[in-house]
């Protein structure tokens, strides 16, 4: 017992030393240019915000797993706290969902401000608000049309023949958005998928251990914990949606062939149309070759009927509904990107600082030997390894984002990999020990790691929520804004799909003629000038690169 509690304190300080790497990697990005918002600095928010939180975000991660290498692995036993607990299975799981829904529900508004700060997730809305007129396409007016290069929102497909746009995306979580649009309750839904996703990997991880109540509490401790999957629930992002829908997903699938088991294609179908299909695709392909390998034909062919039925709708929607100009998704990958081989590090450290504190140890517990679990567990950690690895190949970094956005819908499978992780650490330390260390890090990461990351992003966004406010607010029918003059300012060109709100927010790029003359007769303009875009609290004024003052925490971009 003594040396296989040695050898856990080794991980722990392995893990520290990674994540020390991190902070001293953030230290030096705050330095230079990519981690200044600067308004030179194009498409950089995945470096700003990296070098803006990560100082202090990593720091707590590195300071917990030493502590807990050096203390917690102790005598005392907080077991016996809730040693009833994991019995009463309608009381945790109540008291989860309801805790997860009211955080989230509240971060909406008090740290997100119910603004949608990308372009990404202002394109939902956009797009919900087409669907609750009865229509797919939004009709450009006539006296706009000359105008819609400089007035079209990022990510808006336009239809140069019909003079219409719409959402890029897929519109599976644009339709969930206008189902709550139509009561008014729109910033409801991520809070009651991040709540139905609790339910779910409560559900899942019963199926997989009926005789151990116990490890569904640990799957629920540990996904309530992690600031990555409460803070994205609290924004208009469709991550939170491909997360529910994979681990009801999972729920169903883990059900071992009963009635329900085949309800998971077609819970798969509507997550390949949430969003983006790959989210989905990278999940659940380790689960579906599983299938395969063991010969269960008859589940084979009917998950196998289901999704290429799916998949010919969305690809017949793709064909129907986008612009012939459209982009493919291979766009977007490279054989070889050599920056990859520095933000796919970065990316493993958001994963790590933005999940619940116990969880990395956890997570390399369980992934130390995945291949000998149970075939779900061994499923779920090449299902994290595949998503993980795509990523490699991708020519983008995520932007914005709040942990490892890109990730996200595999959340779940993470968690499980972590739980049996779980087992691992009982046998290698104790149960005593094991709960020492599972409950002192659920409540660091909910008093310490959460407020914490609430805090960096509610200071991130407010300086774009009150721009954005401001702009719509201004007594003019046109307002124009020079993108060039202020940070990621181009996002916040948003116009709602009919034009009829006012004023209309225009990008004051060079113009050509007709562009003029239709701004013209739009009516009473005003500019926003570079001193107006600071007053809003936006980054205009370049500045040189210096080594980042470390202390200052929650300063707006």
């Amino acid at each position: 017992m003594i040396s296989s509690a040695n050898g856990v304190r080794r991980i722990l300080f392995g893990v520290s030393g990674f994540v020390l790497a991190g902070v001293a990697l953030a230290w030096w990005l705050a330095g230079t240019f990519a981690g200044w918002p600067d308004p030179r600095s194009s498409y950089s928010a995945f470096y700003v915000l990296f070098a803006r939180d990560e100082f202090w975000g990593l720091i707590v991660v590195a300071a917990f797993g030493i502590g807990a290498a050096l203390f917690i692995f102790g005598k005392w036993n907080l077991r016996s706290l809730i040693s009833t607990l994991p019995q009463r299975d309608s009381i945790i799981i109540a008291v989860l969902a309801s805790a997860v829904f009211a955080i989230t529900a509240l971060g909406t508004h008090f740290v997100c401000h119910d603004y949608s700060l990308s372009a990404d997730e202002f394109m939902a809305d956009f797009q919900a608000r087409i669907f609750l007129s009865g229509k797919i396409f939004a009709e450009v007016p006539a006296q706009w049309i000359d105008a819609v290069r400089v007035i079209k929102p990022t990510f808006a497909d336009y239809f140069p023949a019909t003079h219409e746009w719409k959402a890029t995306y897929l519109p599976v979580y644009a339709a969930f958005r206008a189902i709550f649009q139509s009561v008014y309750l729109e910033s409801f839904l991520n809070p009651s998928l991040a709540a139905l996703t609790v339910v779910a990997l409560y559900g899942t991880a019963r199926n997989i251990w009926p005789n151990d109540k116990q490890n569904a509490f640990v799957a629920g401790l540990l996904l309530a914990g992690s600031a990555q999957f409460l803070v994205m629930a609290m924004t208009t992002y469709s991550m939170p949606a491909h997360l529910a829908l994979n681990t009801l997903w999972l729920w169903l699938y883990s059900a071992s062939l009963r009635p329900r088991f085949y309800l998971a294609p077609v819970v798969g179908v509507l997550a390949i149309g949430l969003h983006q299909p790959i989210v989905h695709a990278l999940f659940a392909t380790p689960f579906l070759i599983r299938l395969v390998l063991e010969r269960k034909w008859r589940a084979v062919s009917i998950f196998a009927f289901i999704y290429l039925l799916g998949c010919a709708g969305w690809y017949a929607w793709r064909l129907e509904f986008s612009p012939p100009t459209a982009g493919h998704a291979a766009s977007f990958l490279r054989l070889w990107n050599p920056k990859m081989l520095v933000i796919q590090p970065m990316d493993l450290l958001l994963l790590a600082g933005w999940s619940a504190l116990a969880a990395p140890l956890l997570a390399v517990l369980g992934f130390c030997h995945f291949w000998r679990e149970r075939p779900i567990i061994c499923d779920a950690a090449l299902s994290c390894l595949l998503t993980f690895g795509f990523y490699i190949f991708f020519y983008l970094d995520q932007g914005h984002g709040w942990g490892y956005r890109y990730f996200h819908g595999t959340l779940s499978c993470l968690i499980l990999v972590a739980v049996a992780g779980w087992t691992a650490l009982i046998g290698k330390a104790g149960e005593a020990r094991a709960w020492n260390f599972l409950l002192v890090g659920t409540a660091a990461s909910l008093l310490i790691a959460l407020p914490l990351r609430c805090l960096q992003a509610e200071s991130f966004i407010r300086p774009f929520a009150n721009a954005s406010n401001g702009l719509h607010s201004m007594n003019a029918k046109v307002v124009g804004i020079d993108p060039r003059l202020a940070w990621y300012s181009a996002d916040l060109v948003r116009n709602d799909p009919f034009l009829e709100d006012r004023p209309v927010v225009v990008a004051l790029v060079p113009l050509a003629p007709a562009e003029m003359a239709a701004l013209e007769r739009a009516g009473t303009g005003q500019f926003i000038s570079r001193d107006e875009m600071k007053q809003l609290g936006l980054a205009t004024i370049p500045r040189e690169p210096r080594w980042a003052d470390p202390f200052r925490l929650g300063k707006g971009p």
